[in-house]
């Protein structure tokens, strides 16, 4: 914990986030995109021609985003850049309907496609299914892992084994807050300052509400070896009951 503000991410190696390369002539459009991906924790990195990522090749690019504007030119670009990067995913973004050629530079299965208008969940979407499917282990850099539970710190998405737990994103960094503290007790000031950051005036009966929620949809129950429970006069503590020793989170980067 810093002395003078809480960091909700005091811990986590700056190199977690995963990075999107985007080329897009579209300065609105690539705004927008780098806003809803810096929103999800994903860092971006504009280039103004694809011949960057061949003079250079920079392996911290996970990913590239690719405005497929002339189909032509597009499709020898993208052959080109397979030459030197052959494993990198690509996601192209179309104006239309799909097309012949792109279908073509699709078959090689490192390639998605997204039609425009770009909308929020549609590329995230893309985006998690590219990287699932061509480099599961980038996104599991940005997983961290406590026993059955896990927390996609990019997606803000918690699962417990391989069933997804719904969460609104306060209950994902309230549950990640108390996990991240497993066996320490937590000050209502401390979650305060951590989840409602930006809330002067904070309603202890929030809190209160998040944490059955939190409770509730995470199974953190005796009967599971978990007790999320009141400190008297203080706060919240998450206890294992199962492993009461191993308090420690296994942090898988």
């Amino acid at each position: 914990m810093q002395s003078a503000k809480y960091n909700r991410h005091a811990g986590f190696p700056v190199n977690l986030s995963m990075r999107i390369a985007i080329l897009d002539n579209d300065s609105t459009q690539r705004a927008h995109m780098i806003e809803i991906l810096r929103a999800s924790r994903y860092t971006c990195a504009p280039i103004a021609q694809i011949e960057k990522l061949h003079a250079a090749p920079d392996p911290q690019i996970d990913l590239l985003i690719h405005h497929w504007q002339d189909p032509i030119q597009a499709q020898q670009q993208l052959q080109s850049l397979r030459l030197v990067r052959p494993t990198l995913p690509v996601l192209l973004l179309i104006d239309g309907a799909p097309t012949s050629l792109l279908a073509e530079s699709l078959q090689d299965g490192r390639t998605d496609y997204l039609v425009k208008p770009v909308r929020r969940h549609e590329l995230l979407l893309r985006v998690r299914v590219l990287m699932l499917r061509l480099a599961p282990d980038t996104l599991q850099r940005n997983m961290l892992r406590f026993g059955a539970y896990a927390f996609d710190l990019q997606a803000s998405e918690a699962w417990r084994a391989t069933t997804r737990i719904a969460l609104t994103q306060k209950e994902f960094d309230l549950a990640l807050l108390f996990f991240r503290h497993l066996g320490r007790p937590l000050s209502r000031a401390t979650i305060h300052e951590a989840v409602w950051p930006k809330e002067a005036e904070f309603n202890s009966r929030t809190l209160d509400t998040h944490v059955s929620r939190v409770r509730n949809k995470l199974d953190l129950l005796p009967e599971h070896g978990y007790r999320l429970a009141p400190v008297y006069g203080y706060g919240y503590q998450l206890e294992s009951l199962e492993f009461p020793a191993q308090n420690t989170p296994s942090q898988q980067v």
